[in-house]
């Protein structure tokens, strides 16, 4: 059952929908839905869910808004409300190849392979999957920890939608989250170069650098992150501030090892 916190995620709510109405909001479910795809794409979640909420209060059916709440549900590590949400999506639409392909992500991430493969399989055997299917088909099989298998969904994504600049981002995401810091930066590199003006691809770039011991790329990106959307700056002090002291640590122990050999 959902918790508190996300009961404002309830579509066919008239109260919501009369709030709204009183205050001037446009009731068009695209509308909605595209104000909550960009917040998504730039790690606005909290403001995402709020609009993808709005655009399913308008329509029920719109199957990219579930699949929005669930993403941004997962990004913020809600998996147990995203799997709540998912499952909600499905009784709705359970023919929906990227609902069912989500579901598989979802159950990967909390380490149930078996139905994750399952609901993932179903998406994937609907006819002429898409980029995104084939997205989540190789987020959940590098989740799953199915080794090397992922990469060629990755690029039949790439491949089946080569406009699309969050997919690259994605990938890497879901990298740097397994701890392969070497193939995330490739895509994230690739992701802020394809859209220069994202700040959630800098700070992950960051993250990434980070973790390579890339010290000063580290730091502008997250330099990047900060001048495009300043409500990254507690994420942005925390990492520079880690960064510091790390670089610190170094030092320190560049000496100690130069006096031990006597360099």
């Amino acid at each position: 059952m959902a918790t508190e916190r996300f009961d404002w995620l309830e579509v066919d709510k008239p109260k919501a929908r009369q709030s709204a109405r009183e205050e001037g909001e446009s009731f068009d479910a695209r509308a909605y839905l595209q104000r909550a795809e960009r917040a998504y794409r730039r790690g606005e979640y909290e403001f995402a869910l709020r609009h993808y909420g709005k655009a399913l209060r308008e329509d029920p059916m719109l199957w990219e808004a579930w699949l929005g709440q669930v993403s941004c549900l997962s990004e913020l590590g809600e998996l147990e409300e995203a799997r709540v949400w998912v499952n909600k999506a499905i009784e709705r639409i359970p023919e929906s190849p990227e609902l069912l392909a989500a579901k598989g992500v979802v159950s990967a991430k909390m380490g149930d392979a078996a139905d994750a493969m399952t609901f993932s399989d179903r998406a994937i055997q609907k006819k002429d999957p898409s980029a995104l299917v084939w997205l989540q088909r190789g987020l959940m099989l590098l989740y799953a920890a199915c080794e090397g298998r992922h990469e060629s969904c990755f690029r039949k994504a790439l491949e089946a939608d080569a406009r699309d600049s969050f997919a690259a981002l994605r990938i890497g995401m879901g990298y740097l989250e397994q701890g392969d810091l070497l193939k995330s930066k490739g895509y994230l590199a690739q992701a802020v170069e394809e859209d220069s003006d994202n700040p959630l691809a800098w700070y992950k770039l960051g993250l990434c650098c980070e973790g390579l011991r890339a010290w000063g790329r580290a730091i502008s990106c997250y330099e990047r992150a900060l001048s495009l959307k300043p409500e990254f700056k507690d994420k942005v002090v925390i990492a520079l501030s880690r960064i510091l002291r790390r670089g610190f640590f170094d030092r320190m122990i560049g000496r100690i090892r130069n006096l031990w050999t006597g360099d």
